[in-house]
């Protein structure tokens, strides 16, 4: 069959299912160019993508993007985990843990109290984020949680402080995921792993300025207007955010087909052919992204509960991270009783957040590099089995150095299998719908982990903790089973669909670039949306069982 049939046949397929045949073309001219036609079943409509640039000139729009959204989304990461995490220092501070009369389980109540907070409204406001503005539904969340962060310096009892570590958390639900999907609507998938790093860097960072600032304000700002340090920490950090969440809100750009922020009406951060290239190679790369995600419904997210891709992905989260937070809440008071000061136990708490980053670049960099984002997480999970082993046979006769030095050895590979994980469960998500749902559930997993990794290290078990790090090396011993079960699930399902469709010609099936089509026909029509399963029932055209997509292993 030549060209010109081949074409006349699809347009009847089309045309036989009710499919609108109004055809929206986002260029001027196909000529010997890259062409896709992408069949919104949802909206009968039929939209032509052409690329009409060059590669060079697309590598420098992205740059341009990296200079002016990676940024905001760094900064607005950096304020949450500063709000959120300064708590461990607070405990620091003798006034404040005497007045509260605290104990190892208050500060565990006060730890699932915040995660349940996170748990409770992640989905709901992550759904909400995608039915309205970015800058305005994210601004709004970063203004509220360091309002309440801010009003912490007013905790007098015990139960304040269980409330307000409540509203901080539900204040704080669905931004991280919906900074991720946010990132998947500008960028294309192969250039999601190093941005998803560096948007969690912003996390990183303020963990690890977040000691350092503590100690400074401890040592010299206590007694100052009358407020003790630990209110100096709140009012300090929590004045920041209420600060950044107005520069967010002038400076956040709505998406690619709106680049600018969500007040302006007069300049855009692109011009026109710079917005028209940004909106055509997402949907080049995916264009299952034409579905507006603003119709995300119930169905949505009962459709991404019933695929086991997510679920994998949440517990591999769920178990690694019970380290992390595990040692999160206690790190500094942890420091301090190796016998260091009030000033060296903050200070120090910033040295295993540093050697976090550091791991994080060198891992994004030789997991894309190498093509091997499960055996990298693989890796990252034996070292951290490794490092938990070592520090509990530490013998009682250890010093305090070589103690912290297992301790940072221990904490440094643990965030870093989360971030890679996002990654991972990114590209291997179809439906950007399903997509936002699966990493708001992997932000849930990641706040239970912390309710009941809160709850393994007890005061009846210090100061060396064995019991804990034991309950923790069956944690991530169960880590390493279900990262090599997805592996293997797959690779399984990878060569499950060579022998059905046949081997994918020119790409490597851990190639993330190889996953820009979702259903397609042989001569570059693509169906998305609802609706693609009655197509298959009414058998539409065979070629659409002909699927490029392969898991990236």
């Amino acid at each position: 069959m030549d060209e010109k049939s081949t074409d006349i046949s699809l347009n009847r397929s089309i045309k036989d299912n009710s499919v609108d045949e109004s055809v929206h073309s986002l260029a001027t001219s196909a000529a010997s160019q890259e062409t896709i036609t992408i069949v919104n079943r949802e909206t009968g409509e039929s939209t032509v993508i052409v690329k009409d640039w060059t590669d060079e000139e697309e590598q420098k729009l992205v740059w341009k993007v990296d200079f002016i959204v990676l940024p905001i989304l760094y900064f607005a990461f950096f304020i949450l985990q500063l709000d959120r995490g300064n708590i461990s220092n607070v405990y620091t501070d003798t006034h404040f843990y005497s007045m509260l009369d605290l104990n190892n389980t208050k500060i565990n109540i006060a730890s699932a109290l915040f995660s349940i907070g996170i748990v409770v409204f992640e989905i709901p406001f992550n759904v909400v984020l995608q039915r309205v503005s970015p800058s305005v539904f994210l601004s709004a969340q970063i203004f509220l949680w360091s309002l309440v962060a801010t009003l912490q310096t007013k905790i007098t009892n015990i139960q304040g402080f269980y409330a307000t570590r409540f509203i901080l958390g539900a204040m704080e639900a669905g931004f991280i995921p919906g900074g991720l999907y946010y990132l998947s609507t500008w960028y294309k998938k192969s250039e999601l792993g190093f941005r998803h790093t560096l948007y969690f860097f912003g996390n990183l960072t303020a963990g690890a300025l977040s000691g350092l600032i503590a100690a400074g304000i401890l040592k010299d700002l206590p007694g100052v207007n009358g407020l003790y340090g630990w209110q100096w920490i709140f009012l300090v950090e929590g004045v920041t955010g209420l600060g950044y969440a107005v520069i967010f809100f002038l400076a956040l750009p709505e998406s690619t087909t709106y680049p600018a922020a969500f007040w302006n009406k007069k300049w855009f951060y692109f011009d026109e052919r710079e917005r028209s290239i940004l909106r055509r190679r997402i949907l080049l790369d995916d264009p299952s992204k034409i579905v507006s995600t603003r119709k995300t419904s119930h169905k949505d997210i009962w459709s991404t509960f019933k695929n086991p891709v997510p679920w994998l992905h949440v517990l591999i989260s769920l178990s690694i991270l019970q380290t992390i937070t595990a040692l999160g809440s206690y790190l500094p008071l942890i420091i301090k009783s190796m016998g260091f000061s009030v000033f060296e136990a903050n200070a120090r708490s910033s040295i295993p957040q540093w050697a976090t980053m550091v791991t994080l670049v060198i891992l994004t960099y030789t997991s894309k590099r190498f093509k091997a984002r499960g055996f990298t997480i693989l890796l990252v999970v034996v070292w951290q089995l490794a490092a938990q082993i070592a520090l509990r046979e530490l013998p009682a006769s250890a010093s305090a150095t070589q103690r912290f030095a297992a301790l940072c050895f221990l904490y440094a590979p643990g965030m870093v299998v989360h971030v890679l994980n996002s990654a991972w469960l990114s590209a291997n998500v179809r439906s950007p719908r399903e997509r936002s749902v699966a990493l708001a559930m992997l932000i849930m997993a990641a706040n239970i982990g912390g309710v009941c990794g809160g709850q393994i290290l007890r005061d009846s078990d210090k100061p060396l903790y064995r019991k804990g790090f034991l309950s923790l090396v069956i944690v991530d011993a169960f880590s390493l089973l279900v990262v090599a079960y997805t592996i293997g699930f797959y690779y399984s399902k990878n060569k499950k669909a060579d022998k059905l469709y046949g081997k994918l010609k020119s790409k490597s099936l851990d190639d993330e670039e190889q996953n820009n089509v979702v259903n397609s026909l042989d001569r570059g029509v693509v169906y998305v949306g609802f609706g693609l399963d009655e197509s298959e029932k009414e058998g539409l055209a065979v070629n659409i069982l002909k699927s490029n997509f392969r898991f990236i292993v």
